[in-house]
């Protein structure tokens, strides 16, 4: 049997430099599982998912993802629906899919999943534009919150969400979102989450029942105005795991959802700030194939 391949995909500056300072360790990888590795360090945006797109024509077995949710989220666009599998090494400040797939920063953690090529898979999302997730797509106020983050340079730290995030309330005041399925209309929307997974990037659960791997979305509809006072209470709810508690919530699964308003509101697609409404998205089951550890 060919000795496989795994193409490494790195965003030098990820985690302050040090996605650079792990490259060595993928020459252990190498050795112990048996496999060949080729590291590719990204030059520009959009690079990673260039790389990506190459890896099955230049005869890679499998891709890492070395990197924050940008990174990432190229990563995922290049390897594209039912693509090769996917391995992710967070070095980001979010890591919004590595946190569902209980993902190491650590090269040698995935030394059994590579060696006995242990691959799972999930569902992904897919937007009328073409683009895919991993996660979740949110319009109104997180959308804002990552707006404001792109707009500043250089790293963020966990410490300077909670500023941006307050400061996001006084510019997430939508009211007008509609969020549409094939058999289902919810009106007079402030915020809307169409997700994949039950947790939102970490400990809080809006879409509690989501299963990742069951060929539907789960819709998250708000429906009282975003306030600093609303905003903590939701949050609450959601440490809490219990989002559907809360009486200005609404929740429905569907495998195609469309989400509009009458105003310029603000989109993140798994963490990343994506534009602005409409968006139409459709569940592709089983797109995703990863590395379980």
């Amino acid at each position: 049997m060919p000795q496989r391949r795994l193409l490494v995909i790195a965003n030098p500056i990820s985690g302050r430099g040090n996605a650079r300072r792990l490259l060595p360790q993928f020459d252990e990888l190498a050795r112990e599982a048996g496999v060949d590795v080729e590291v590719k360090l990204t030059e520009r945006a959009g690079h990673g998912r260039e790389l990506a797109a190459q890896a099955a024509a230049l005869g890679f077995d499998a891709v890492v993802a070395v990197g924050g949710d940008g990174t990432v989220n190229e990563v995922v666009n290049g390897l594209g629906p039912h693509g090769l599998p996917l391995m992710v090494i967070p070095q980001g400040t979010g890591n919004v899919l590595a946190k569902e797939l209980r993902a190491s920063r650590r090269v040698m953690d995935y030394l059994a999943a590579v060696r006995d090529w242990r691959i799972g898979t999930r569902d992904l999302g897919r937007l009328s534009n073409g683009r895919l997730f991993s996660c979740f797509v949110g319009a109104g106020f997180d959308g804002q919150c990552t707006r404001a983050l792109a707009e500043r340079d250089g790293a963020i730290h966990m410490a300077q969400y909670v500023p941006i995030m307050w400061k996001a309330v006084k510019h997430s005041d939508f009211t007008t979102l509609r969020v549409h399925s094939d058999d289902r209309c919810e009106a007079q929307v402030s915020y809307a989450l169409v997700s994949i997974t039950p947790e939102y990037g970490g400990p809080m659960w809006l879409t509690g029942k989501a299963k990742p791997d069951d060929g539907r979305f789960d819709v998250l509809t708000v429906h009282e105005r975003i306030t600093p006072l609303s905003l903590l209470k939701l949050v609450s709810f959601a440490m809490l795991k219990r989002m559907g508690s809360a009486n200005s919530t609404r929740f429905f699964r569907t495998g195609k959802v469309k989400v509009e308003a009458d105003e310029e509101v603000p989109i993140q697609v798994d963490g990343d700030f994506a534009g602005f409404l409409p968006i139409e998205a459709e569940v592709l089951p089983g797109a995703l194939s990863f590395f379980r550890r």
